[in-house]
């Protein structure tokens, strides 16, 4: 049975960033587990404390501890290193991803890079609600319970950017933008109990 791949993603520009999320959130059973700027302090350590399926770098949010950040990550064999590159970046910054994305290409072509790098554990989408992938529905959940991006974050162990995001994902395929709106939807797709939502608050 295929399972969902965690991504943490180290990109210092907050439209790259948010732009990558948005494309991961199309492929179903992925998701960005948490997104860092590069000049987090213990850097590493906050990273494989997601226990991530993938890491994917921009090699410039990092550049000051690039050789040493890729050194630890290559020692977690089960991990797949990423790297996210422009087409000028040098052969030596290149040839330290076993994989890599070209930034500058299209949506299309990142889609296929990244299915091709994930390869045959990316899980097959359920006929029911396929249009949202695993981690908006625990998201989607927890707005129908009346909790904030805070309490969300928290208990998702996500940074409020990251859940600001997903529930603009979220709002953005359901076309639904009114938290009532979305617990309809929910409860019609038995995503939450009525009792739950009943109780909230």
């Amino acid at each position: 049975m295929a399972k969902t791949i965690k991504i943490v993603l180290i990109e210092q520009a907050f439209l790259l960033a948010a732009g990558l999320e948005a494309l991961v959130g199309e492929l179903h059973g992925v998701f960005v587990e948490q997104v860092y700027h590069g000049s987090e302090h213990s850097l590493t350590d906050k990273v494989l404390g997601h226990k991530p399926d993938m890491i994917i770098i921009n090699p410039h949010a990092i550049e000051n501890q690039l050789l040493s950040v890729i050194k630890t990550f290559q020692q977690e064999p089960d991990i797949k290193l990423v790297g996210l590159l422009s087409t000028k970046v040098p052969d030596n910054i290149k040839s330290r991803f076993t994989h890599y994305l070209n930034r500058d290409e299209g949506k299309f072509d990142l889609l296929e890079g990244l299915k091709k790098i994930i390869g045959n554990s990316l899980e097959k989408p359920a006929k029911k609600n396929r249009i949202l992938s695993n981690r908006e529905i625990e998201l989607l959940k927890q707005v129908c319970l009346g909790n904030t991006n805070q309490e969300i974050a928290d208990k998702l162990f996500l940074s409020v950017h990251t859940v600001m995001t997903h529930r603009k994902n979220i709002t953005k395929k359901l076309g639904i933008k009114t938290v009532s709106g979305l617990t309809v939807y929910a409860l019609m797709n038995n995503l939450v109990d009525i009792r739950e939502v009943e109780n909230r608050g």
